[in-house]
């Protein structure tokens, strides 16, 4: 209100102008300071909640690295075990799904293919 008044009185001296003007002028500035400030402090937590976030994932990433390698190498392990098991039972038909399996391989990469 006191802003209202300053700026409706009839004093239209170049001095009172002027004084009105700079008062105005720091009103301005300390409010922008203000904004300034409350932006930086917003971005400081933003940057402090990313940062804290990015160094939580890279501490567990080894972790989680070792558990997919180890399922990695239990499902190997397991594949690995049901062929022996196959070729042990049926050695016969394994030995000719090997065949098949070279003839196809074969006969993709010789590129003799009729289209």
């Amino acid at each position: 209100m006191a802003d209202e008044n300053a700026l409706t009185t009839t004093d239209t001296t170049p001095d009172a102008a002027t004084g009105k003007l700079d008062k105005v002028k720091a009103d301005l500035k300390a409010q922008a300071d203000k904004a300034v400030a409350k932006a930086k402090s917003a971005a400081t937590a933003a940057y402090d909640k990313a940062s804290a976030k990015a160094r939580e994932l890279a501490d567990a990433a080894p972790e989680k690295a070792r558990e997919v390698k180890e399922r990695a190498q239990k499902v190997a392990e397991d594949g690995t075990a049901k062929v022996r098991q196959t070729v042990q039972e049926q050695p016969l038909a394994a030995l000719g799904a090997g065949i098949a399996l070279g003839f196809v391989v074969g006969w993709l990469l010789s590129g003799r293919r009729k289209d």
